[in-house]
């Protein structure tokens, strides 16, 4: 305030001066994002309207005025001061038509009014200027998102079929071309907003899934829920809190992209002779030497904790899952303890097998919340590389976003896991390896004191932040446990499942696991599931897509002639190192 003041003088000082102006300019918008009353930033909206008149030519001049005047109307309560705004608003888009800052501008402010109508007559008008813009720029994701916003609350106060039959064909147009876009902002919903359907976002969300738009998202389990329930039953509400934070626990526990410097070892360790069918050789006309074997994901039956699958219950006071119940899971587990005396017992063959280290480029780490999958997908949508999330929110994050660069507001966004990879790929893509690895949770204490492990993967503050979700779940399940009806139950049941194989008793927490997860369907018809009968018993298993990136073999202690084994590895891969270990062992 006390610069705008010097600024302030020194411009009346020197009224012609185009680069004094500016700088008073800059400072004005600066302030107005400071500002939270109602009659300051309408003091310095007044400001920026008379520099605005007197530089009238002047883009940037504009451009602040029309930000100013849409953080003003945040603050406005009447329809009536609304209105006023929004002639000034519409008058500088017509001065500057070609302006696209302007125009997103004004486009934010003609949602923010729509959230104000009630009449059907004042929402077409709204949505007629919106079109306008959406129209005059096609390419704008924006823009695009905001008017499908309106029209889908449009859409609730239209009573003639014909209409309501227009509205949904523009909003199933537009989804179809936004679609990424869309649904990077529903995921932006669903992670920071906890009372998602208060949202103005969950109207258009709403309307696209009932819609059916959103089967081969992770969305598509919504959808029989909001069919079943109405819109603001307390069913839903409490069934898409549940939802969200299972999806939160799951980003909590996933390797994250950030942490690529912590120093982390993949390894896995197995028989002697599962390394050999990794190193077999497929005949080819090219006579190519390669590693081709593909790791495998073995059924969640077989692992060796007698509670697999149920610590997860026990910790949220659940009835307890069958142990006979086959399960559609299928996973891959690794340690970063690569030379272990208890692993080399447990998991090594007695010491005569390997650990197999795999290479960091073998799987995708999470870069933000959007790339949390659900089993039901298959074949996701492809995301762009580049995209500007909308942080149009009547909230101080919003009001934050209004004078940001488009650089600022750019993120990086990948596909969800066990999917077709991106077009622009990562290293990882370009080997078609979607997996993503989750971290186990350890579980301390199972009664009413929840409390978990901390290891070497986590830091406090991740253990404190699960358990904080994982008591809040608890919360939620205990407000459906009033509710007996199956198909809410079954719902639960669903949700539950997608983080069952990520919590395990503290007694194997000396494992330091880390897993890949996948669901497949037991059907006859489902020809992903391959049957594995080495062992005597036919033990169900899925391969990953591409071959094993291998960048070490430890042997065994107990291993017998490794040096029949490493002419072979340095004929397929001259990179891959290997060892044997040293471990004194019995």
């Amino acid at each position: 305030m006390a610069t705008a003041e010097k600024l302030e003088k020194l411009q009346q000082q020197f009224q012609e001066s185009h680069d004094l102006a500016l700088h008073y300019t800059r400072i004005l918008a600066i302030l107005s994002t400071k500002q939270t009353g109602l009659k300051e930033r309408m003091a310095t909206a007044e400001k920026l309207e008379k520099l605005q008149q007197k530089f009238p030519e002047v883009h940037d001049i504009a451009e602040a005025f029309a930000k100013t005047l849409l953080l003003l109307s945040i603050k406005q309560t009447e329809l009536e001061e609304l209105e006023t705004t929004a002639e000034k608003l519409e008058k500088l888009q017509q001065q500057f038509q070609e302006s696209y800052d302007i125009a997103e501008v004004f486009a934010r402010f003609l949602f923010i009014l729509s959230t104000n109508q009630t009449e059907l007559e004042e929402l077409e008008t709204t949505a007629e200027k919106l079109q306008d813009l959406q129209q005059q720029f096609q390419e704008s994701e924006e823009i695009a998102f905001l008017y499908s916003i309106l029209l889908a609350n449009l859409f609730n106060h239209q009573t003639e079929l014909d209409e309501r039959l227009q509205t949904t064909k523009i909003i199933k147009k537009l989804y179809e071309e936004f679609s990424n876009f869309m649904l990077q902002n529903f995921d932006d919903l669903f992670f920071s907003n906890d009372n998602v359907c208060d949202s103005t976002k969950y109207m258009l969300f709403n309307f696209i899934l009932r819609e059916g738009l959103l089967k081969k998202t992770k969305y598509a389990i919504l959808q029989k829920w909001t069919d079943r329930y109405k819109e603001d039953s307390s069913e839903l509400k409490n069934l898409l809190s549940i939802y969200q934070i299972v999806q939160k626990i799951k980003y909590q526990l996933g390797l994250k992209d950030e942490d690529k410097n912590q120093v982390l070892k993949f390894g896995h360790y197995t028989k002697g002779s599962t390394l050999q069918i990794m190193l077999e050789q497929e005949e080819n006309d090219k006579k190519d030497f390669s590693v081709s074997g593909k790791t495998r994901l073995y059924n969640a039956n077989y692992m060796n904790d007698p509670e697999e699958g149920i610590v997860i219950e026990q910790i949220l006071g659940l009835d307890r899952r069958d142990v006979l119940e086959p399960s559609s899971w299928f996973l891959m587990s690794f340690t970063n303890k690569t030379d272990d005396l208890t692993m080399w017992s447990q998991y090594g063959d007695d010491a005569k097998g390997v650990c197999l280290v795999l290479r960091e480029d073998d799987f995708s780490r999470f870069t933000s919340f959007n790339d949390v999958s659900w089993r039901q997908e298959k074949n996701f949508l492809e995301f762009s590389d580049k995209m500007y999330l909308l942080k149009s929110e009547l909230n101080s994050g919003f009001e934050k976003s209004i004078f940001r660069s488009k650089s600022e507001n750019s993120v990086d966004t990948v596909n969800d896991e066990g999917t077709e990879p991106n077009s622009v790929e990562k290293d990882s893509d370009s080997k078609g390896n979607r997996d993503y690895l989750y971290r186990i949770a350890y579980v301390k204490h199972k009664e009413e004191n929840l409390k978990l492990e901390q290891t070497e993967l986590f830091e406090k503050s991740e253990i404190e932040e699960l358990e904080k979700l994982l008591n809040s779940l608890k919360e939620k399940l205990d407000i459906g446990s009033k509710i007996t009806e199956e198909n809410y139950q079954n719902a639960i049941a669903e949700c539950i499942e997608e983080i069952r194989y990520l919590f395990k008793s503290v007694d194997y927490k000396y494992e330091n696991e880390l897993r890949i997860l996948r669901y497949a369907n037991l059907d006859p018809s489902n020809k992903e599931i391959k049957i594995d009968k080495t062992s005597g018993v036919g033990k169900l298993y899925i391969e990953r897509k591409n071959s094993i990136q291998i960048g070490e073999v430890i042997f065994g202690p107990k291993f017998p002639n490794p040096e029949y084994v490493t002419p072979l590895l340095k004929l397929l891969d001259e990179n891959i190192d290997y060892t044997k270990s040293t471990i004194k062992f019995r």
